[in-house]
């Protein structure tokens, strides 16, 4: 797609030169027009054929990043025509959503001749972007007529969230991870198959029992008791009111930094994980294997907070698939009243609770140091992170 713009300051002198001409007569007053008409027809003629001669190419030394890494973005521009191009400007669209401090490249490009464009990257954010995408604008000598051209060059980079090693979490003094089972127990032995039930979105898929699926004419999966406890339950808030004034995003990338670490840190030691998350489509994703981690991470990796649910009426709503005495973690940017109101019932009916969160008011951190009064561990997340150390490298 292109875009054309002619100078509206050299369109009006060459009108009124054509007047001034017309009116007055003489040699000179039609040579200045003639002179003003020639250099509209070449500049147009320049542009028209420079614009043709740009090619683009981009370079990146890998596709896949963990949301905080740095990288250097380079692009390529070359000029394959005999004639040299004064004014080039290179803006990539992506880039320019993600850096507040670019606004494109200008540059000067003689005949076939190559320049490379180098700027840093910082992936603050998970997702997908396409570096491919830019707005390539030309001027002629005269800067006369302007011609941008939008490319897409497909260029597609993932941005995951990121993961942190984490060795514990500390609960009262102790580990509330202590009589977690080692890397090599088989946590297929660990579930006993009481009931068949109807698959829910995020289910693994590896639960279906096809027969009777097939007898149905709907899915139907295994549902998995623990007898040994190994087992694990997490809430993800990502309710989109909580976000409002979170506008880079850092609060949320933080809680779902959080959360995958978690859920790493379970599945690496053998523990099942239950999340439960409360987005515009609700989920909930068992995970037990580095195949259902990996699936989690391509659903965190596009997915933002979108959630409508009243985070304390979700997690009710699904409490009756967590036996009492199991442990649950709550990981939310604060702890509302009514937050604080819901845990110390759960708490009352048995449920051991931790809450994990990344920002809080006043308000918020005087209902937490109420829920540790009675018992509930609450961590912050820088707290963890400082704790516990860097990032998993890949």
């Amino acid at each position: 797609m292109f875009k054309f713009r002619i100078s509206i300051k050299f369109v009006i002198l060459l009108f009124l030169s054509y007047v001034f001409a017309w009116i007055q007569g003489g040699n000179l007053p039609y040579r200045i027009f003639h002179g003003l008409l020639l250099t509209f027809l070449i500049s147009l003629l320049y542009i028209i054929l420079i614009e043709k001669n740009i090619h683009i190419q981009i370079k990146f030394d890998k596709k896949v990043y963990r949301a905080g890494d740095e990288q250097e973005f380079i692009s390529i521009i070359k000029n394959y025509g005999i004639l040299p191009i004064p004014y080039v400007l290179i803006n990539n669209r992506t880039l320019s959503k993600i850096s507040q401090k670019y606004n494109g490249d200008v540059i000067f490009i003689n005949s076939d001749e190559s320049k490379w464009l180098r700027n840093a990257v910082k992936f603050n954010n998970r997702g997908i972007y396409n570096f491919g995408e830019f707005d390539i604008s030309v001027k002629d000598l005269f800067s006369i007529f302007e011609r941008t051209k939008k490319t897409n060059l497909g260029v597609l980079v993932k941005v995951y969230p990121k993961i942190y090693q984490l060795t514990k979490f500390p609960a009262n003094g102790s580990d509330i991870f202590k009589n977690a089972i080692s890397n090599t127990t088989n946590i297929e032995d660990l579930y006993s198959t009481k009931e068949i039930r109807k698959y829910n979105q995020g289910d693994n898929l590896k639960r279906v029992n096809w027969k009777v699926s097939a007898k149905h004419g709907e899915l139907y999966v295994r549902n998995l008791d623990t007898v040994s406890g190994e087992e694990s339950n997490l809430f993800l808030n990502m309710s989109k009111n909580n976000f409002a004034l979170d506008q880079e995003g850092i609060y949320e990338e933080q809680l779902i930094d959080l959360c995958v670490s978690t859920v790493n840190f379970m599945q690496l030691r053998g523990i099942k994980t239950k999340l439960f998350i409360n987005s515009l489509v609700q989920r909930r994703f068992e995970v037990d294997s580095r195949e259902d981690f990996n699936e989690l991470m391509e659903f965190f990796i596009s997915q933002k907070s979108d959630g409508e649910e009243d985070f304390v009426r979700f997690i009710n709503s699904n409490l009756n698939q967590i036996p009492r005495l199991s442990w649950i973690g709550i990981i939310t940017i604060g702890v509302s009243r009514e937050l604080k109101d819901n845990l110390i019932t759960m708490k009352d009916k048995g449920y051991n609770i931790t809450v994990f969160y990344s920002a809080s008011s006043l308000k918020d951190l005087s209902n937490m140091e109420l829920l540790k009064r009675i018992g509930i561990s609450c961590f912050s997340f820088n707290e963890l992170i400082k704790k516990q150390g860097n990032r998993v490298k890949i």
